[in-house]
């Protein structure tokens, strides 16, 4: 996965300030679907300058086909995605090339 294939989405905060992410995973638990996202930082062309920290977020979709971003909430849930992410990372050798700076790949 290439930065250029990354879906890019902005939410804004409480202060109205923009925060932008990138969609790094898809996980389903069930009934309900998790983003695993990373914050990223852009310059005023829109490209990445520098990757975040990274965030887990529930995905709704509404009625009218648009979908709806929620954090995660409770402790055991934010648990069991965190989880699911870490499964996911051992098996998909190209996402955690992606994520872990090299120097920790090595170790």
């Amino acid at each position: 996965m290439r930065e250029e294939d990354l879906d890019v989405f902005v939410l804004t905060d409480e202060q109205g300030h923009e925060h932008h992410f990138v969609v790094l995973a898809e996980i389903e638990d069930g009934t309900k679907k998790y983003w695993i996202c990373e914050e990223i930082m852009v310059n005023e062309e829109g490209e990445i300058q520098q990757f975040g920290d990274i965030y887990p977020f529930e995905v709704k979709e509404a009625e009218d086909g648009g979908l709806y971003i929620n954090s995660v909430e409770s402790e055991e849930e934010f648990e069991r995605v965190s989880k699911a992410w870490e499964d996911l990372l051992e098996k998909d050798e190209e996402l955690r090339k992606l994520v872990e700076p090299e120097e920790q790949q090595e170790k």
